[in-house]
């Protein structure tokens, strides 16, 4: 079993955050913001920033 250290850990999440909002603008200017495909985008994008902030690695991001 192989263990991730904490600032790979970090990266992983930064880089996913990342690709994650880049999708949801495109999409959002694209299909609208209250499209189905923005919002699941949205939810999804929420819900790693707060893994992000549980893992006490920044306040804000």
């Amino acid at each position: 079993m192989r263990i991730k250290s904490i600032a790979a850990e970090e990266s992983e999440l930064m880089i996913t955050i990342e690709t994650l909002r880049r999708k949801m603008v495109q999409t959002g200017m694209q299909e609208g913001l209250g499209s189905k495909n923005t919002l699941t985008l949205s939810r999804q994008l929420d819900d790693f920033i707060t893994k992000y902030q549980e893992h006490g690695f920044i306040e804000n991001i």
